[in-house]
């Protein structure tokens, strides 16, 4: 039999290349974006408990003078701050993982596009040298008869 060839081989292997590219990309901004969740999670924690703390000692009865209640006041102005920084740079992450969710489908779509192809390509070469072979062997049963019906008279 001969040999199948596929002549969009190097494509098909470009395609498969983009496509575990843009797989990797992916898992790298996955990766990113649970580091973003656990930075807004620590964040609300502290602040969580700075409002905590504030508040017990206000409902101990603690007597805080203006400087700690305006320190008190920026910590908790500044907590707020990197709260809604780091959400913001969550939901930014989150749209990157999404837009290249859609570059891996994409690319996985291609690849199969390609596959398919080849193996079209492959069963038609099949058949083609299927229907080679069966002539070759139909020609030689023909030849034979031939010879034998003129080798008869």
């Amino acid at each position: 039999m001969k040999k199948f060839e596929f002549k969009l081989e190097t494509v098909h292997k470009v395609r498969e290349i983009r496509q575990e590219r843009e797989a990797i990309i992916l898992a790298e901004l996955r990766t990113a974006a649970e580091q973003a969740a656990r930075k807004v999670a620590q964040i609300d924690s502290l602040r969580l408990g700075a409002i905590e703390n504030y508040t017990q000692r206000i409902s101990s009865g603690e007597q805080l003078d203006a400087r700690e209640m305006e320190m008190n006041s920026n910590h908790f102005t500044s907590l707020n701050r990197q709260q809604k920084e780091a959400e913001e740079d969550l939901l930014q992450r989150n749209r990157s993982c999404t837009q290249q969710i859609g570059s891996v489908t994409e690319a996985m779509r291609e690849v199969k596009i390609t596959d398919r192809l080849r193996e079209t390509q492959k069963e038609r070469h099949r058949l083609e040298f299927s229907r080679q072979e069966q002539n070759g062997v139909d020609e030689h049963v023909a030849g034979t008869f031939a010879r034998r019906i003129i080798e008869a008279k």
